[in-house]
């Protein structure tokens, strides 16, 4: 009996794809949930893009071009790994099933991880910076200013424009919230906790009682939800893992930390402060030390190299006389911070605006260079200089300089003879004056008034250089002062792994 073909059934359709798959240069390929991608795809994150990590590095170190678009990405890959690891660790007692870290928490750090930059305005940092000098002492004290807390206002901002309605739409987002604004508190405090813990007193026992208030409204055990992204009690958070190993990368310097190993032996414990933090096992102290050690060698070599300090410093000055003339929707440049419309506008393009004019002839858009005796001449003069490597020269460096005396800058003495500076300058007895010209400005032929800065003989030329001396305040530790951060954290061994305890340096 003749039969006919079989019949094909329908194959079954796979579930949709419920993550997104990125290629990121220091993490390979990496994967994040789908509805992160609802915040990624925003004009607010976008603007991430035309913000470039360093500010002024790529003057000196051309490969540091990376921006804060790539560096929150790989922030928020960092911490939904992290958690992941921790919530591989049982509970200490064993009928106690619940995850240390819920579904819907994870979702509030990973936004928080990926937003935590968000609030980042031209040249990152330098925008900062020329807003602080702009301010009275009365208007620091505005919560907006800081960079952290301007991501948190811009993702409130988001959450009002239906974005946690799009969240919602995703399998296991954020239904677990009684409220929008429960979900948003803890997005904020995750961000913040850093910087608030930095205005909280030092004496041990206030300091306790205050970030108790700060962490127990969200759980009384729930501490360590605010270790991942911006760590307030050691400085330990996957921001660091991400921008020390993607700056390194970009510089060409070593990063010998390993965040991959860190989550692997991370768990959370609770300590004899009364805080539940993460810790982690004894064996993983020097690989936490690279990861201090990497700052420490950054803050020298890169972010306050001499000639990248010296960029900087002309381009904030450039910002703070752009200031005068540029507005961004009817705004001085410097107050855009205030309204979230202008801030949007912000990015490193504002470059463009300083040294380029556009004009409008005939319907077509004309692109050229400032006229000499345009208004902005002092701001575009900064950026010009900068291009041209017409900078500022590099004297030296002392510790605690008085501006107000050229002599003690220059040779650390109160009434210093001619010979003592040139000694100071050259390290040699007897230096001839093109030595000292050499060891001053790197060049063998230089103008007379940049060998007076070492050699000035009377009262004139040192009023002279004085007005034209500039310091440039820095400083370098492992981001806790003068305290050593890993002393701070708290590890497990092997035999006792319930048992958390600190380290000393010598151990």
């Amino acid at each position: 009996m003749a039969t006919g073909p079989p019949v094909r059934s329908e194959p079954e359709l796979d579930p949709p794809v419920e993550f997104g798959t990125i290629m990121d240069p220091v993490h390979g390929s990496i994967q994040l949930d789908k509805y992160l991608f609802k915040i990624i795809d925003r004009p607010e994150f976008q603007r991430l893009r035309k913000i470039k990590q360093f500010a002024g590095v790529y003057y000196v170190y051309p490969g540091g071009v990376h921006t804060r678009f790539e560096h929150s990405i790989g922030v928020c890959y960092i911490a939904g790994k992290l958690v992941d690891a921790l919530n591989e660790h049982p509970r200490p007692t064993k009928t106690d099933k619940r995850l240390w870290i819920t579904k819907e928490e994870k979702i509030c750090i990973q936004i928080a991880a990926l937003c935590h930059d968000i609030g980042h305005g031209s040249f990152s940092h330098l925008y900062d910076f020329a807003v602080e000098e702009k301010l009275s002492d009365d208007e620091k004290k505005n919560e907006l200013s800081p960079h952290e807390y301007r991501s948190a206002e811009i993702i409130k901002n988001m959450m009002n424009s239906n974005l946690i309605k799009e969240l919602r739409k995703f399998k296991g987002s954020v239904e677990a919230f009684t409220s929008d604004e429960e979900y948003f508190k803890l997005v904020k405090r995750i961000i913040t906790f850093d910087k608030d813990c930095k205005k909280l007193p030092k004496a041990i026992s206030k300091r306790k009682e205050e970030i108790r208030k700060l962490v127990d409204v969200f759980g009384e055990e729930k501490s360590y939800l605010f270790e991942i992204v911006a760590n307030g009690f050691t400085g330990i958070d996957v921001d660091k893992m991400d921008y020390f190993a993607r700056d390194a990368r970009g510089v060409g310097l070593p990063n010998n930390f390993d965040w991959r190993w860190y989550t692997q032996t991370a768990k959370i414990l609770e300590c004899d402060d009364g805080f539940h933090h993460i810790c982690s096992r004894e064996k993983d102290a020097l690989n936490l030390y690279e990861l201090f050690h990497t700052r420490n060698l950054l803050h020298r070599t890169v972010y306050w190299h001499k000639t990248v300090a010296v960029i900087q410093e002309m381009m904030l000055l450039a910002l703070v006389e752009a200031n005068k003339y540029i507005q961004v929707n009817g705004r001085p440049l410097l107050e855009c911070w205030e309204d979230k419309e202008s801030f949007q506008l912000l990015d490193d393009t504002i470059e463009d605006f300083i040294v380029k004019k556009t004009e409008n002839r005939d319907g077509k858009i004309q692109i050229a260079m400032h006229a000499v005796d345009g208004a902005n001449d002092t701001a575009r003069d900064y950026f010009l200089k900068i291009k041209e490597r017409k900078i500022w020269k590099f004297v030296g460096r002392q510790q605690n300089p008085k501006e107000e005396d050229i002599a003690i800058c220059v040779a650390d003495q109160q009434n210093p003879k001619e010979k003592d500076i040139a000694i100071h300058v050259t390290d040699q007895q007897n230096p001839k004056e093109e030595d000292i010209a050499i060891r001053v400005t790197d060049q063998q032929n230089p103008k007379e008034e940049i060998i007076a800065i070492c050699v000035a003989e009377n009262e004139i030329s040192r009023k002279k250089i004085k007005d034209n001396l500039k310091s440039i305040k820095t400083k370098f530790n492992y981001g806790m002062g003068e305290d050593d951060p890993i002393q701070f954290h708290y590890f497990y061994g092997k035999m006792y792994p319930t048992h958390p305890f600190h380290l000393d340096k010598d151990e």
